[in-house]
């Protein structure tokens, strides 16, 4: 039986592998990082070795055989023997002068050939790739889909021995993991504020999209097939080329609805944000309470929020504390203080399916008793329990 990975948010993974890079050769095991596609799981990787300064090498093993990691055989003469050159795509003989070590990511590793997944017990345990030894300071970090999990195709392979010699992590990014390296890579500040407000919008792990990379992408299209530096260019240029290319893009990289989303944001932005419920905007508050916004801005707004308090409860699995619980307790407050029967009944049904209603009775103690009273009474004894 396969070992189950251990889910791991952006911060804790950059821990592991900061750790892990550190030990070097001083440690009998390799790390293998498991995830939907677009989450990150290589960018984090590269960082990683940068921060190391060491050699970063990407290999991706769908697209190689058991014959091409063992490299070219050509004939010795003198010897009257086959020696087998050294393959490109593996590190080299040596580190590079000025690296300090070699990172070796070989990502798609459970779509590769079942021939050459067992290569990869040797490379992992002997530090070797065919003929060919490893420095000592090459680490060896896997990478790979969830199968039926992402809708991604998996090689069939059980291997308890190989399995012996890995750690095996499940990337789970959160919002706040990804706008932190968002800061920090130079993504384009539309996409970022759009991430801040919206933070339920960055990826939907049950369609896999929009995703990080989506994001990323559509930062990219902005910024250098566009060239549109700021959030005011691309405002002007979305309301000067109504059905313009760029959006049509923007919808193809992260979805219809996350898509059209994000560029009517910027034309007509909504009056109320999943931003403003979590962090408990008393403007906002008023604002919905005395009918000057919206229903579908606030349907919209709590809804995400729930979402994005689902997503959370998921990684910590129901260990909320301080600024989570305070999140939660902040959406309860909007959800008690909407008006309509109707939308009362469909945030209890959300609450419910997303997992949060056990935490309510904790979140409930940090609301004033006013407040508390509120939303008892909206629903109507749906919260008894809590």
């Amino acid at each position: 039986m396969n070992k189950k990975p251990v889910e791991v948010n952006v911060a804790e993974l950059e821990d592991i592998l900061d750790r892990y890079l550190d030990s070097g050769d001083r440690v009998n095991y390799a790390l293998k990082i498991v995830g939907h596609p677009g989450v990150g799981k290589s960018a984090i990787v590269r960082q990683a070795a940068k921060r190391k300064n060491r050699l970063f090498i990407d290999t991706r093993l769908a697209f190689k055989e058991n014959v091409d990691l063992g490299g070219y055989p050509v004939p010795d003469a003198a010897e009257g023997r086959m020696i087998y050159y050294r393959p490109r795509f593996i590190p080299p003989a040596e580190v590079p002068e000025g690296r300090d070590g070699i990172v070796w990511f070989l990502d798609e590793s459970n779509r590769a050939h079942p021939t050459v997944i067992q290569t990869l017990f040797q490379i992992i345990t002997d530090r070797r790739c065919g003929e060919h030894d490893l420095p000592a300071e090459t680490c060896i970090i896997l990478a790979g889909n969830l199968g039926d999990e992402d809708n991604t195709t998996i090689t069939d392979f059980d291997d308890s021995a190989l399995d012996g010699r890995l750690v095996i992590v499940q990337l789970k990014p959160t919002a706040a993991d990804w706008i932190r390296w968002a800061h920090r890579e130079g993504i384009h500040p539309s996409v970022l504020r759009y991430i801040t407000i919206y933070p339920e919008k960055l990826w939907d792990e049950r369609t896999i999209n929009p995703n990080p990379r989506g994001w990323h992408q559509v930062s990219q299209a902005i910024r250098v097939s566009y060239g549109l530096e700021c959030e005011d260019e691309l405002r002007r240029f979305l309301e000067e080329n109504a059905g313009t290319t760029l959006e049509k893009m923007i919808v193809s990289l992260v979805g219809l609805v996350a898509g059209s989303d994000f560029t009517s944001q910027l034309i007509r932005p909504r009056r109320i944000t999943t931003a403003d419920v979590l962090k408990g905007d008393g403007e906002k508050l008023d604002g919905m309470r005395e009918g000057r916004i919206p229903s579908e801005d606030i349907l919209w707004a709590v809804s995400g929020a729930l979402s994005h308090l689902r997503d959370k409860n998921m990684l910590l699995k129901g260990e909320f504390i301080g600024e989570d619980l305070e999140e939660l307790a902040h959406t309860l407050l909007f959800v008690g203080h909407s008006r309509a029967d109707r939308r009362i009944s469909f945030f209890y049904t959300l609450l419910r399916q997303c997992g949060l209603f056990s935490l309510v009775p904790r979140a409930l103690s940090l609301v004033g008793d006013g407040d508390r009273s509120v939303i008892r009474a909206a629903f109507a004894g749906m919260l008894e329990d809590a």
